[in-house]
């Protein structure tokens, strides 16, 4: 008894109607989805069934024909036959003998990888060398690099925390830690926070100069005056004479200051780094609290703050900063002894002219 194959060919007859029915029938008859259905149309001449016997192979043929397909039916050789003229498979080959590695071993000190030793890791592909000398020079620098914080960029009365605690630890870098502070200050922003703390400061030092003033000078008062003086008044008037003295001295320092470093080139970051310099300066007026000696200690402090602020915040050298800061001083100085000279002149010719005028 025979043995057959049945190869299916395709459509009968080819046309879209044919072709669609034919999909259908494959995928009712023999259970397959739509796609695999097309995919066998698309694949033929392919073989469905083989090793079957004449019965089946003639219902394959009749479901085939129905549906609208060819076939092609082989008769295959029976199975005695077929081992008798199957061709002798070869003889195994020998495997080679695989000698376990033995040499030296090198780790990836990235991904961690064992490997004969090589500059290559085989598996994330770095070059070894090439990464461990990364890393050593990153090691070299480890303890010289550290990240600067937040509160360090900026004063710590620009960042934030308590009102009491901010303005003291402010105070304490600007007077004890000049150079420190004003670098820090240079690279904040901001006209508002700079201008609160110089008017505390200014309002402090000033304020508290003026109580101490007014009772050791109101001793020298006659009672008749000092009656004639309502309380009230002065001090309403401190309030508001103080505040605005300040805010005013702070702004026209901070012009003329700007002033005379445009002057000497010292402009390099705009007139927002001097406003913030003198802002911050106004905490050497605290100084104006101790009595007598404190205004001038307070003032020849605050020119050498000014110029710690200057040189800091436009990144000039000292000598322009000081020359800056102190030009008003030596303008005026130079116009104080240029009057000296010429007034005792001025006013010697004008006697001179008198005199000739009575003669004659």
């Amino acid at each position: 008894m025979g043995l057959y194959k049945v190869i299916f060919l395709g459509l009968t007859v080819a046309g879209p109607e044919e072709e669609t029915r034919l999909i259908q029938g494959l995928q009712k008859r023999f259970n397959l989805t739509p796609e695999k259905a097309e995919s066998l149309l698309q694949r033929v001449p392919i073989v469905v069934k083989k090793g079957i016997s004449k019965e089946e192979m003639e219902r394959y043929v009749k479901v085939f024909e129905e549906m609208g397909g060819r076939v092609r039916i082989e008769e295959e050789p029976p199975p005695e036959f077929a081992e008798v003229f199957r061709e002798p498979e070869p003889p195994p080959r020998p495997k080679p003998e695989v000698k376990p590695y033995t040499g030296p071993m090198v780790t990836c000190p990235q991904c961690g990888f064992e490997q004969p030793e090589s500059d290559d890791c085989v598996k994330c592909g770095i070059i070894i060398s090439k990464f461990v000398q990364y890393q050593e020079m990153a090691r070299s620098i480890e303890g010289q690099v550290r990240e600067i914080s937040t509160e360090e960029k900026i004063s710590p009365w620009e960042s934030g925390g308590g009102f009491f605690w901010a303005y003291m630890r402010t105070t304490k870098e600007a007077l004890f830690s000049p150079t420190r502070f004003f670098k820090k200050v240079s690279a904040g922003e901001g006209y508002w926070s700079p201008l609160i703390y110089g008017i505390i400061s200014g309002i402090i030092g000033f304020g508290v100069s003026l109580v101490y003033q007014w009772f050791l000078f109101s001793a020298f008062i006659p009672p008749q005056i000092h009656a004639l003086i309502p309380y009230n008044l002065i001090l309403t008037l401190s309030l508001i004479g103080i505040p605005l003295m300040v805010t005013s001295s702070i702004f026209i320092g901070s012009a003329i200051t700007h002033l005379c470093l445009m002057i000497v080139g010292g402009n390099k970051n705009g007139y927002q780094a001097t406003f913030r310099a003198i802002s911050y300066s106004y905490c050497a007026h605290l100084f104006d609290i101790v009595p007598f000696i404190g205004s001038f200690i307070g003032s020849v402090y605050m020119i050498i703050l000014i110029i710690f602020g200057v040189r800091e915040g436009h990144g000039i050298s000292t000598g322009k900063a000081v020359l800056a800061v102190l030009l008003p001083l030596i303008v005026v100085l130079g116009l104080g002894i240029l009057a000296a000279i010429l007034l005792p002149m001025f006013l010697g010719g004008l006697g001179l002219g008198l005199f000739r005028g009575v003669g004659v």
